[in-house]
């Protein structure tokens, strides 16, 4: 009985750093991550990306702070079987092999790697609703645990609620059309880096090597370089002159350095553009979608146009 009571505080505690860690690894970037969850092919459901940070962080604290675990368990497994199954789902259907789930917090991992995490602390979860005990068996927690509960709460919800802004997928479809569409390329700044043709077009990505979500959306922007325009145009406002960054995120351009020519113009990192007839045409803010996405939701290419443009 001593050793399952100790495995259950044990499951407790990776479980809910687990969920801390993902949470933690977010709140800088809920817009980021927002744009993930629409590259997963579910923009829909892209609006709930505070929601689901504030959420995970909410669970790991309980089990770590050992408060309401049980109950807590339940929301676990729900979750956990929520993010697996949506993983799942972009993976097979579109390609999709990083879940993002820990946002700048580094941890790119197999495929199949994510999937064994998933079900480990999906089980662990099982086992916490199963041997945890009942509430009637439980003391109350102190103040002190929901003090620090309460204030950890509070600091999450003010840093992903200062990070998160309606997602491209919403602000596309919803609300007014971003202020830099439709501007002819030759009266903006950009024009002092890039001289664009009438009848060509481009892909503008300005990005920083300093950006968490700029990093996080370099393996969709490989496949940017081709295929989507006539031209790939990378753009970075912080200088890589050793070459020691590209090489570490295994990227094959090498970007023009606008340092802060375009502020001002460009307000968010990272920024990708698609220009046409010298006009910007589409504006895409914080993590890029993949190319599958792009070409179906902006280009407005069917599935079988697609397939054919590989």
């Amino acid at each position: 009985m001593a050793n399952r009571k100790k495995f259950v505080r044990l499951s407790e505690w990776l479980v809910g750093l687990v969920f801390i860690f993902s949470a933690f690894g977010k709140i800088d970037n809920a817009s980021g991550f927002g744009e993930l969850i629409t590259s997963y092919g579910l923009a829909w459901f892209s609006i709930l990306s505070p929601v689901i940070i504030i959420m995970e962080m909410a669970v790991g604290l309980c089990f770590v702070l050992h408060v309401k675990s049980r109950s807590t368990a339940i929301v676990s497994i729900l979750m956990l079987s929520v993010f697996s199954l949506a993983f799942m789902y972009a993976n097979i259907i579109h390609g999709i092999e990083d879940c993002g789930c820990f946002g700048s917090i580094e941890t790119r991992m197999p495929v199949w790697a994510t999937y064994v995490r998933n079900l480990v602390l999906l089980l662990l979860s099982v086992f916490i609703w199963l041997y945890e005990p009942k509430v009637a068996d439980r003391k109350k927690p102190s103040v002190w645990l929901m003090s620090a509960f309460a204030g950890m709460m509070s600091v999450t919800i003010f840093f992903t609620g200062n990070s998160w802004r309606m997602s491209t997928f919403y602000t596309n479809q919803f609300l007014p059309k971003h202020p830099i569409i439709d501007l002819v390329v030759a009266e903006t700044p950009l024009n002092d880096y890039l001289q664009v043709s009438a009848d060509s077009t481009y892909i503008v990505w300005v990005f920083s090597y300093s950006c968490s979500t700029c990093i996080n959306s370099m393996e969709n922007i490989k496949h940017y370089q081709e295929g989507l325009a006539d031209r790939f145009v990378p753009m970075s406002v912080t200088e890589d002159e050793s070459g020691r960054k590209r090489k570490l995120l295994n990227v094959d351009f090498n970007p023009i350095n606008v340092g802060n020519g375009l502020s001002g113009f460009i307000e968010v990192l990272p920024t990708l553009l698609y220009i046409e007839k010298g006009v910007i045409k589409y504006v895409i803010e914080g993590g890029v979608p993949n190319v599958y996405l792009f070409k179906s939701n902006y280009l407005e290419m069917s599935n079988d146009e697609i397939l054919n443009n590989q």
